[in-house]
């Protein structure tokens, strides 16, 4: 399954103004109504995404300001004590000095705004850039064989799996930790072919909602349901659940394992940029790159997965780790139970991938080979320099003996100039 083809127009110094046709000294295209067809270089943009869903985007010249921050309250720096004769000159400068050089906030976590997150792990709180495992989200959920307009409002598993073909209804758990509440939150929900680098470009539309949240002071006792903007959902106030309204369904190209990225916003005080999808960088998405193959003997899996775009060249490195079940928080959601109780496989494991090819290249599936050829093939660690244009890597996982309470977690990962940009988890467990 590809997204919709978009064109890419060249942007590079030599076509910034009209009128120029010639060919690019840079990269060789010709101009900026045609496609960019040369060598991608430092100056050539991944192509543009898509139209952003409900919104209409405004040329704009000049960045937006920087506002000042200190690491303290500023209505709290140098003040006097309450009743010092200094106090009242205090607050009259301090008022020049908001009318002269504009406002100073403090930490967020202190002001009268909202603060929306998904959590990428049980013990999230909002803080950004993460390290670690941030594909995994507990709050991104799947109830499969029921069409959104039949679907409850709480899904009755946490740890549902989509189903190729067949409807799904996807939920998103919605968090507020700010001092003020949050109205009229978009909650939007997408989906990408297996990837190790999401991105705007790559991204599926699949549908939208509103909600209100509480402030992080507002606790309730229990689920309770409300009825927002776009109809009901589930609140405890400063958090929520709240279900996609249009019903999907995943083509069986991938089997149905797709990653899903769920993005809040609140446009007024929390707004979330359109190209924003990096679930690492941005505590308002979530991201879920999980599939999750319940099999008798032998169990195997095959996938392509994309390497998502960057705009220069870097140094990439791709590698795949087996993983103890008990490093997965996520698999509690699946067994709804909070002690995981399975065992890793007697047998071994064969994973690992094949190298880097161009987007949209048919490998040979691995599952196709005898067992133990298989292994020799394949890489666990993989380093190459990569440039703007689209990579993918062929995964593969297989246990030729895998019984009834044994798992096997693989997580695979991009790193880009050491830095984790992307993963993937597979879950091998004995049905």
């Amino acid at each position: 399954m590809k997204p919709a083809e978009h064109r890419s127009e060249c942007r590079c110094e030599c076509h910034r103004g009209p009128g120029k046709d010639e060919p690019c000294p840079r990269c060789g295209c010709r101009g900026p109504s045609r496609d960019c067809n040369g060598p991608r270089r430092e100056a050539c943009p991944p192509p543009e995404a898509c139209p952003f869903p409900g919104t209409v985007e405004l040329p704009q010249d000049d960045p937006p300001p920087k506002f000042k921050n200190e690491p303290k309250r500023p209505e709290l720096a140098d003040k006097p004590p309450r009743g010092d004769a200094a106090e009242l000159p205090w607050f009259r400068n301090t008022i020049r000095r908001t009318l002269r050089e504009g406002p100073t906030f403090g930490p967020r976590k202190d002001e009268y705004l909202p603060f929306l997150f998904m959590r990428a792990s049980s013990g999230d709180i909002g803080n950004r850039p993460l390290t670690g495992v941030f594909w995994e989200s507990p709050d991104i959920y799947v109830l499969s064989d029921v069409r959104a307009e039949a679907a409850p409002l709480q899904p009755p598993s946490l740890g549902g799996v989509a189903k190729a073909q067949r409807p799904n209804t996807l939920y998103a758990h919605v968090w507020n930790s700010g001092k003020a509440p949050a109205r009229r939150v978009r909650v939007e929900f997408y989906w990408f072919n297996p990837t190790l680098g999401i991105s705007r470009s790559d991204a599926n539309f699949i549908g939208a909602t509103t909600l209100d949240l509480g402030n992080r002071f507002s606790l309730l006792p229990a689920w309770k349901e409300a009825t927002g903007p776009a109809g009901k959902y589930l609140t405890r106030g400063a958090h929520a659940i709240v279900k996609c309204p249009v019903t999907w369904v995943p083509e069986y190209v991938n089997g149905g394992h797709e990653c899903l990225v769920v993005r809040v916003t609140e446009p007024m005080f929390d707004a979330l940029p359109p190209d924003q999808f990096s679930a690492v960088a941005d505590r308002r998405v979530g991201q879920r790159n999980i599939a999750v193959v319940p099999s008798a003997s032998p169990a195997a899996i095959d996938l392509s997965l994309q390497l998502g775009y960057l705009p220069y060249e870097a140094e990439a490195e791709v590698d795949v780790e087996l993983a103890d079940p008990m490093s997965m928080e996520w698999l509690k959601l699946y067994t709804g139970r909070p002690d995981i109780d399975l065992r890793l496989p007697a047998r071994p494991v064969t994973t690992g991938m094949l190298p880097a090819s161009p987007r949209g290249s048919r490998p040979q599936p691995i599952s196709d080979l005898p067992p133990e050829h298989r292994g020799r093939l394949l890489l666990p660690r993989e380093r190459f320099k990569r440039g703007c244009d689209p990579l993918e890597m062929p995964f593969h996982a297989s246990i030729d003996d895998i019984r009834p309470g044994e798992v096997q977690v693989v997580r695979v990962r991009q790193r880009v100039e050491g830095m984790v940009v992307g993963g993937y988890s597979v879950v091998l467990i004995g049905a």
